[in-house]
């Protein structure tokens, strides 16, 4: 989710004082390149760890991140020593499936990029984790307001109850994966999928597309958008009732289950993220310039004057699933819809029209716990 947030765009704000009368000046900002970015998270929920790690560049004017193949990534337990390796798979660094943080231990994150550079985080202590004691989704037909539309879009409002301990600051981060039924798992534009990919096709016969429906059963996985966060600073150990804690936009009308985290972080973890926040919600969106370097706990340690944006966060988390069934919604949803357009024979022989349901952080073939129906 963090990732088109982070352009790296540090503002340079120029204002003009003359004898007293301030002229005001728009800001400029200035592109900075080759900035890397690590974001990291270690999770009490199995299958839920992750650490993507990016560089800034800007090529004929456009800004990107490119992901940084080849790295050694680790978690270490700061109290036994011990460490655990990370497995790059596309775009993100991953442990074991089984790996899971507990309440109380602390942990490291350790980078060794392809070129030798090596970036490493402060300890982060595990905080004990509230749990949530009711889930519900709230249908609104204008939810929110994009940017790149224009105009509200309709969706579910998530919302959730839970009781805040008394006499303890409790810091609160939301996120959360949804599940849909996925019928198409290759669409190839201008040839044909062969050998486990999109291959051009020379015979000039193919037409502007081809759809490939999915072997088996397959589930496409999105993540949330938006940053949520709760300080119980004047709810301290009051029953919080139907807090809303995430959006689930009606990209499409597929019966959609939602597994959400209540993340439990410590008083930094939640100032950065509130920073974040900020950033998001004063710029309109994650494609917007942030006003400033969003700065967390990893550092350089052979050069203290380089600035790493990211955070690792060490932290454990309640869950909770809720199904929602969309089908009988009215408004328009926000996905257009492909024709099927598959391939005939002849002219293809033999003409293929599936294509297997590959594992990755955006898809997969297992059934998610929680899921109702075929």
């Amino acid at each position: 989710m963090f990732k088109k947030l982070f352009g790296v765009l540090f503002p340079c704000l120029l204002s003009i004082l003359y004898f007293g009368c301030v002229d005001p000046v728009a800001p400029e900002y200035i592109f900075i390149g080759d900035q890397i970015i690590i974001e990291g998270l270690a999770s009490s929920i199995p299958g839920t760890s992750y650490v993507t790690i990016n560089q800034t560049s800007s090529d004929f004017g456009i800004y990107r991140n490119l992901f940084q193949e080849g790295a050694t990534v680790s978690f270490t337990n700061v109290d036994t020593g011990q460490t655990f390796l990370l497995e790059e798979r596309e775009d993100v660094y991953v442990p074991s499936d089984d790996f899971a943080v507990k309440p109380g231990e602390s942990w490291e994150l350790d980078v060794v990029l392809a070129d030798g550079r090596n970036y490493k985080s402060r300890p982060e202590t595990v905080v004990e984790p509230v749990e949530v004691s009711e889930i519900r989704a709230e249908y609104d037909k204008e939810l929110i307001f994009r940017e790149d539309s224009g105009k509200f879009v309709p969706g579910h409002s998530i919302l959730v109850d839970f009781d805040d301990p008394q006499s303890k600051k409790n810091y609160y981060f939301w996120r959360f994966r949804s599940f849909e039924r996925q019928t198409y798992c290759e669409v190839c534009y201008g040839g044909n999928f062969r050998d486990g990919e999109c291959k051009p096709d020379n015979t000039g016969l193919s037409g502007y597309y081809f759809v490939y429906y999915c072997e088996q059963n397959c589930w496409r996985i999105r993540f949330n958008e938006n940053i949520e966060i709760f300080d119980d600073k004047f709810s301290d150990g009051t029953s919080i009732r139907k807090l809303p804690v995430g959006n689930v936009l009606l990209y499409n009308k597929e019966n959609i289950l939602v597994q959400l985290e209540q993340v439990s972080v410590s008083y930094d973890a939640y100032e950065y993220y509130k920073r974040l926040k900020d950033i998001v919600d004063n710029n309109g969106n994650f494609d917007a310039p942030p006003p400033s370097a969003v700065v967390g706990n990893i550092f350089n340690p052979g050069n203290a004057d380089e600035i790493i944006l990211g955070r690792f966060t060490a932290a454990a988390a309640s869950q909770a699933s809720i199904f929602i069934e969309r089908g009988q919604i009215l408004e328009d949803m926000i996905e257009s819809t492909l024709d099927p357009i598959s391939e005939t024979d002849p002219p293809y022989r033999p003409n293929i029209t599936t294509a297997p349901c590959n594992e990755s952080r955006t898809r997969t073939a297992v059934r998610p716990e929680g899921w109702i129906g075929n």
